[in-house]
């Protein structure tokens, strides 16, 4: 996993194994978009990310970005024929999201297909498909939960590994949760999960940049206990996950894998109708299979600071977390990071947003694989400004600019990379 796709699961409360909050710990704050903040590394929203209202959604989009790095290697490296570090993207997609109760049950979907077109390097053209529903129930008068599934397609994610080549990244997964109150104040929320992930390269390229090493499955289980104050909550949680690779062998003939377990204290405040704070400290430990590979134990938090009022939300948030591998170019990796942001919504129909955010990561876990120079660690450094503009119900305009800057060792894979976007999303 790489900077900026380990950053997006650090400012995500619940995500990050090792510094998991339950969902009513969630904090309430402006939510700046995904992709304004990472770009291309954001991953898909849908499935397991969207939980759809009642009705019928439909909404389309065009993004357009220029890019004088796309292919995100150093100025003065020299790309083989075809091939531009400058690039313009389009990429067109429909989304639909729709739910329909059943008693106190609700019945959900979500569903998306696009496609990545470079006007230069087209060898990267590639559709983006994802799909995900399931029902969201309710027990008694105490009870609630998930279940539900998604699949998806894409392009492999700039920040998955540090070259970048043209392949696929198919993703499938499951997952369930419940979460019940008692007569007192306290909550209590269990989950578990499953999850698939295969990358596949254009045939066209050499055997030697065949990436299923990668291809992991994982298999997760969280549990919290909440307390519920006046303005809050503080609570215990536990963690715990197994990842295995496929396609990496070690000398004993079994495949390749970890385990990630840990557990934290967490709570969130709110002081007055617009700022809240909420946290989480822990400990973490990861057990990898080979005996080649390091092992971590160490400390884990989490610190965020959100206000939200009628026109301006600002976050700002640091922290410390250990992350299992997403089909990347490491099994497991340690992160910290640091981010701030801002949004400002001038009327009705004009809003604008601008941020930093930096994450330092250690990657571990693959050793010796053919073909593939690993990276060891990584610091990306990313700064964004972005305005959107209503013309009315159904257009909104976008234009975003952003920077982003990696240093890494080996120092072969640092860049620096600016892209200029401008998008146009109609929602039926």
């Amino acid at each position: 996993m790489k900077p900026a796709a380990a950053l997006l699961m650090l400012m995500a409360p619940g995500t990050v194994l090792g510094q998991a909050l339950p969902p009513s710990a969630a904090p309430a704050t402006v939510v700046v978009d995904q992709g304004r903040v990472f770009g291309d590394d954001a991953p898909l929203a849908g499935g397991l990310d969207v939980l759809a209202g009642i009705g019928l959604d439909i909404s389309a989009s065009l993004v357009t970005e220029w890019s004088d790095n796309m292919r995100r290697v150093r100025e003065d490296e020299v790309l083989p024929d075809g091939e531009s570090r400058s690039d313009w993207r389009f990429r067109p997609t429909v989304a639909l999201s729709g739910g329909r109760p059943f008693g106190r049950q609700q019945i959900f979907f979500n569903a998306g297909i696009g496609r990545d077109f470079y006007a230069r390097n087209t060898i990267r053209d590639k559709n983006r498909v994802n799909v995900g529903g399931g029902v969201a129930w309710t027990l008694g008068q105490r009870c609630t939960g998930r279940l539900q599934g998604s699949w998806s397609e894409r392009g492999t994610q700039f920040a998955s590994f540090a070259e970048v080549i043209s392949s696929t990244q198919e993703s499938s997964g499951f997952f369930t949760s419940a979460t019940c109150q008692t007569a007192g104040r306290l909550t209590g929320s269990a989950s578990y999960g499953r999850s698939s992930t295969q990358n596949r390269v254009d045939e066209a390229l050499p055997d030697e940049f065949d990436r299923g090493f990668a291809d992991v499955e994982s298999e997760t289980v969280g549990a919290s206990v909440a307390y519920a104050l006046t303005r809050g909550q503080i609570g215990v949680s536990g963690n715990w996950a197994v990842y295995e690779f496929p396609n990496q062998i070690l000398l004993t003939g079994e495949t390749n894998g970890n385990r990630i377990q840990g557990y934290n204290l967490f709570a969130n405040y709110r002081i007055g109708t617009s700022l809240r704070i909420n946290g989480s400290v822990g400990h973490s430990r990861v057990d990898p299979k080979s005996p080649l590979a390091q092992d971590f134990t160490g400390n884990v938090w989490n610190l965020t600071l959100n206000y939200s009022g009628p026109r301006l939300g600002a976050s700002i948030g640091a922290g410390r977390n250990v992350s299992g591998s997403r089909g990347g170019n490491s099994n497991f990796s340690i992160g910290n990071f640091y981010n701030m942001n801002v949004s400002y919504r001038a009327s009705d129909r004009l809003s604008a947003s601008a941020g930093y955010a930096r994450s330092k990561s250690e990657y571990r876990g693959v050793t010796a694989i053919p073909g593939t120079q690993p990276i060891n660690d990584a610091t990306m450094d990313r700064f964004f400004i972005g305005t959107d503009y209503r013309l009315n119900r159904l257009l909104t305009f976008g234009a975003d600019l952003n920077h982003q800057k990696r240093s890494s060792d080996p120092d072969v894979f640092s860049y620096d990379a600016t892209s200029v976007i401008f998008s146009i999303r109609a929602n039926i």
